[in-house]
């Protein structure tokens, strides 16, 4: 590896020599510009940068391979194993790449990474009434949301995030840059579409955009109380209208469970004489929610942030101490009335030792299946919903809290013990060894992954714990 001066000054120089944008260990506050995301799983990258440009990105990429230093970007820094801020790596943040244009005839948008969720929705919906699917919370980053997936309340009526994607420039490990799209360097787009950490760093993205819907029905279900049984039906309920394709497209649809309650709800685009015409408590046996809300917005920006609003309250969204696992099920391996009540059962019986845990059920199904699972990096567009698991602790992680969620995917697992279930990139789980994880990410489409890995990334300099390694 090259004396840390030399790359030191290189990387200075990267940024045209100022010395605001670049920071080292050795700075008193060095631990709050890496932002930890994930309190129990500290880092400390060799060096962060704060590029103002693509060709700043280029030459920060430069220095970090003639150094012999791996390299990752960060965007919002939300990842479950803040692989944004490599341990001994080079941290290229990218909060200043904030440019936004749009095509007044197309109202295809051009965004930079470091744009957040909120800023992308607030400028597509004010230039021209538009948007697109994505998640809902407005402090995580476009750059790692938009290479990862992206899946949000209008998910089931418009796909994910990367199906908006026309194009995007991208720095490669050469420090090179390129556009790719559809017609070119086809096979850097694909893996930029749910694996973009392990191939490059985009700069640009050039999303489609769809008309915003003029009004759109939040709604949300709650039942409160602990019995195993009386939860279990509820979600056996929740899964079966969702398994059965009767649930229009343009119905958002989750399930939340907390310790003490279980909530479902979503969004619906249109009218609320449309979603009252669906009656969706009349697919649901047994007890009554305890709360029902409806609220019409006629705004979908103060939709979409009322949304934001509520993830953040909730606690999962803020930097701590927490351990979190993902699962996907498809028709095939809908989880049998049997195993929802041992699940419940677990849940009530089993020591958790946090002091937040949530399990979210996030709905798909609908547009995301449209796309070909070999379209994009991203496989499982055969999933009917998500299963998100997350315990948080006041201090640093036990094995309780891990042990308790492990077996709880058990659990979840245990009505299909030979099938595959997969899981989603977006939310990692570091303390899975590489090849599960690669697995359970990419699926049948890990191989051409790592051909595309070997011809952009031979050296591997985009790296984190659990990033796609070169192969044929």
């Amino acid at each position: 590896m090259a004396a840390l001066g030399t790359f030191a000054t290189c990387l200075l120089a990267s940024v045209g020599g100022n010395s605001s944008l670049v920071a080292f260990p050795q700075q008193p506050n060095y631990p709050s510009l890496v932002e930890p995301y994930n309190l129990d799983l500290l880092r400390t990258p060799a060096a962060i940068v704060f590029p103002k440009d693509t060709s700043q990105v280029a030459a920060a990429v430069k220095c970090a391979v003639d150094a012999g230093i791996k390299v990752q970007a960060k965007s919002g820094g939300h990842s479950y194993g803040n692989y944004g801020s490599p341990t001994d790596g080079l941290s290229i943040n990218l909060e200043n790449l904030q440019h936004f244009s749009v095509d007044p005839n197309t109202w295809i948008t051009s965004f930079g990474p470091g744009n957040r969720l909120g800023r992308v929705t607030e400028l597509q919906y004010n230039n021209g009434g538009r948007h697109t699917p994505h998640g809902s919370t407005f402090t995580v980053g476009l750059g790692g949301h938009a290479t990862v997936g992206g899946a949000g309340a209008a998910s089931r009526q418009l796909g994910l995030l990367i199906d908006y994607l026309e194009e995007v420039e991208v720095v490669l490990a050469n420090s090179s840059v390129v556009r790719a799209s559809k017609t070119q360097h086809t096979d850097l787009f694909f893996a930029i579409r749910g694996a973009g950490s392990s191939v490059g760093i985009v700069t640009d993205f050039v999303i489609r955009t769809e008309p915003a819907p003029p009004s759109t029905i939040s709604y949300t279900y709650i039942w409160t109380g602990t019995d195993p049984a009386a939860r279990a039906r509820v979600f056996l309920s929740w899964q079966s209208l969702l398994a059965s394709g009767t649930l229009p497209r343009n119905t958002g649809f989750d399930l939340v469970v907390t310790p003490s309650s279980i909530i479902v709800s979503g969004a619906y685009f249109g009218s609320q004489a449309e979603f009252e015409a669906l009656n969706i408590l009349s697919h649901f046996s047994g007890t009554a929610p305890q709360i029902t809300q409806i609220t019409p917005y006629t705004n979908f920006y103060e939709f979409a942030a009322a949304a934001s609003a509520r993830t953040i309250a909730s606690g999962t969204a803020q930097p701590s101490h927490f351990y979190a696992k993902s699962l996907v099920f498809k028709q095939q391996t809908l989880i049998p009335d049997g195993v929802a009540h041992a699940a419940f059962q677990y849940l009530n019986t089993t020591i958790n030792g946090t002091d937040l845990y949530a399990l979210t059920f996030n709905g798909l199904g609908g547009a995301v299946a449209d796309v070909a699972p070999s379209d994009t990096a991203f496989v499982h567009r055969d999933t009917l919903f998500f299963a998100f698991s997350f315990g948080r602790t006041a201090g640093a992680l036990t094995d309780t809290t891990i042990q308790f969620l492990n077996g709880l995917s058990d659990v979840l697992m245990s009505g299909h013990p030979n099938a595959y279930y997969g899981q989603y990139a977006g939310n990692v789980d570091p303390r899975e060894p590489k090849a599960e994880a690669w697995a359970a990410y990419y699926g049948n489409n890990l191989q051409r992954l790592k051909t595309v890995k070997a011809q952009v990334d031979p050296h591997d300099v985009f790296h984190n714990l659990q990033s796609v390694q070169p192969g044929y």
